[in-house]
């Protein structure tokens, strides 16, 4: 009598569907390790080349924003200040991460947590390295050194991790403008150079994207094991 044979989970995506993913990923994690490097090699040439100073477009968007000021404008890029900082975004993202474990969503909330970690523990050691000193006609008071921005560092870790969970178009473009309001609102500031603000949004979302392929390559390996063995049902 020949038995009926019950596809699992693992049986629902063929060998070579599951290796194509797989190399997906890895060039996924591939051009993230890239991104993330050029922003170490940027670091390199400001601290190297530019002895610290501005590069590119840096004198003249910040020569730019010291003109051009206004009451609604400081409301904005105070209050972005006060609520997009490193303290608040962490607070923040371990609400998430609670949130996701209580869920029983373990593979998020690893994301959000070890994405944030690394990612800050990576824009403190460029600062250290890098050594990039502040603009010295700064608004308000900051503390630390300049490169990269951790508030759009924080800021892009937030979400480009919860555009991966949610998985929907407008949370990618709200997210961007978030992004792009934050890195203004410290260069408006004058607290950072825009080098700084393009580095942190570089470092934060790459590193989301490296830990969260990353994942998917360990956590799906099994499947890709069971989907290998040969059919011994017959």
């Amino acid at each position: 009598m020949q038995r009926r044979q019950i596809a699992g989970p693992a049986m629902t995506r063929p060998s070579h569907m599951l290796s194509a993913s797989r190399s997906h990923l890895r060039w996924t994690i591939g051009f993230s390790s890239v991104a993330l490097i050029l922003v170490v090699l940027g670091g390199v040439w400001i601290r190297f080349a530019a002895s610290g100073g501005p590069i590119g477009a840096d004198q003249a968007w910040h020569h730019f924003l010291a003109l051009h000021r206004s009451q609604a404008a400081d409301t904005i890029a105070f209050t972005l200040n006060s609520i997009g900082g490193p303290l608040i975004a962490t607070i923040l993202i371990a609400v998430l991460t609670v949130v996701l474990l209580l869920a029983k969503r373990l593979r998020e909330a690893a994301v959000f947590a070890s994405s944030a970690a690394l990612a800050t523990a990576a824009s403190e050691l460029l600062k250290i390295v890098i050594a990039r000193p502040r603009a010295v006609d700064e608004i308000i008071v900051a503390h630390g050194l300049s490169y990269p921005s951790g508030h759009t560092t924080m800021a892009a870790v937030a979400v480009v991790a919860t555009a991966l969970l949610v998985r929907q178009w407008w949370v990618w473009l709200v997210g961007a403008v978030w992004v792009a309001l934050m890195a203004w609102s410290r260069t408006y500031l004058l607290v950072h150079w825009l080098s700084d603000t393009i580095a942190g949004a570089v470092l934060g979302a790459s590193v989301v994207v490296i830990v969260w392929c990353s994942l998917r390559l360990f956590l799906d390996a099994p499947s890709r094991a069971r989907a290998q063995q040969p059919d011994r049902s017959s």
